[in-house]
């Protein structure tokens, strides 16, 4: 009985030395929250289960909702953002807002034969 009270009294003993220094903890900052979500793999922000792009993006594959296929979903938003922005034909040849009509024209005759249609089976 005494080796019980001891540990009894060890375990009120350590609770009343530890529970003031959990409860003068200060709150967590705002810079501190934006820290720990970007080590955090695992955190999904408030309301992800009623965002709009995630809930059309669900629909046209016919996924459930659930927090494995947001994290597909957020993956999937940046690669095709990614493959937007560095787009190499766009940038080389598409992009003529900054040529002069001459600039143009010169393309088109050089590489007139580069944009007929071709059907398959063609020699």
């Amino acid at each position: 009985m005494k080796k019980f009270l001891k540990i009894v009294l060890a375990a009120a003993l350590l609770f009343a030395v530890c529970v003031p220094a959990w409860a003068n903890r200060p709150p967590m900052t705002r810079a501190q929250h934006n820290r720990n979500k970007a080590y955090n793999k695992n955190y999904l922000p408030p309301g992800w289960q009623y965002e709009a792009g995630y809930a059309v993006w669900r629909m046209n594959r016919k996924a459930p909702l659930n927090r494995n296929t947001y994290r597909r979903y957020k993956n999937d938003k940046a690669w095709h953002s990614k493959m937007r922005r560095y787009y190499r034909p766009q940038e080389l040849a598409l992009n003529t807002v900054d040529w002069t009509v001459e600039e143009v024209a010169f393309f088109l005759d050089r590489y007139q034969d580069l944009l007929k249609f071709h059907p398959a089976g063609f020699e």
